[in-house]
């Protein structure tokens, strides 16, 4: 049972940091030629991608940081 749920965590755990990691592949530079048929210029572009990477990973480690917590609050319950 234990070594389950601490398979299941790691699991969950690395779904997201894959997930995140696919954002910023996949969505976050094709952002800059989307914004640049807008007009937008190159520092403009630049910002916003650091600013959207940025972000994401302030969620991901605010999300990691949560999903912590609750494992060890039901594991010091059990």
């Amino acid at each position: 049972m234990r070594l389950t749920s601490l398979m299941g965590f790691i699991t969950v755990m690395w779904l997201m940091v894959l997930a995140t990691a696919a954002f910023l592949l996949f969505i976050v530079p094709p952002l800059g030629h989307i914004l640049f048929k807008y007009g937008a210029n190159r520092l403009a572009i630049s910002a916003i991608q650091a600013s959207l990477s940025i972000a994401i990973v302030l969620f991901l480690i605010a999300g990691l940081s949560k999903m912590k917590k609750i494992y060890i609050k039901r594991k010091l319950q059990s």
